[in-house]
């Protein structure tokens, strides 16, 4: 008879050994996925905001080559505002992507910063409607391609990091 009873404590005593560091481990991992740090160290790449600069890059320098003199163009206010606010558009739903997730205080500065040289250019034309010279926008459009692969760096860079 005390075999038996032996028998059938000893289940109960493994279990009891293997859940108590199965506990602990469970338990201090639930606390580490409530820390920012773990979580984004384990995040995956941000490739949302990766594709809204890209697609802002894109925006811009069509913008700057639409509005390039040359080949015959004539000026039109009413094309200078509907492509300045198409613009626009892209970059308020990406500051808002942005700020409807985890704050990155680098990537929002990126995109304020590409986001306020835009309206500069827009302004620009707009002041003197007339259309960009083309020696002007080719030393424009490098200064333009120069940022946006600054701010695709940091994204890299970012990724990196996840």
């Amino acid at each position: 008879m005390t075999n038996l009873r032996y028998l059938q404590r000893q289940p109960l005593a493994r279990s009891t050994r293997l859940s108590a560091p199965l506990i602990l481990i469970l338990s201090i991992l639930v606390l580490l996925s409530g820390c920012t740090t773990i979580s984004e160290f384990f995040a995956p790449p941000d490739t949302v905001s990766r594709q809204n600069i890209t697609e802002l890059r894109a925006a811009h320098l069509a913008f700057i080559d639409e509005f390039t003199g040359g080949g015959g163009k004539t000026w039109d206010d009413a094309r200078l505002s509907a492509r300045t606010s198409a613009v626009e558009d892209q970059f308020t739903e990406a500051k808002q992507y942005e700020s409807n997730k985890r704050k990155d205080a680098a990537r929002e500065r990126a995109i304020a910063n590409l986001h306020q040289q835009f309206k500069s250019h827009a302004s620009f034309l707009e002041r003197r409607k007339a259309f960009y010279r083309p020696n002007f926008a080719r030393e424009l459009k490098t200064q333009v391609e120069s940022n946006y692969a600054e701010a695709l760096r940091g994204e890299d860079a970012r990724a990196r990091r996840s």
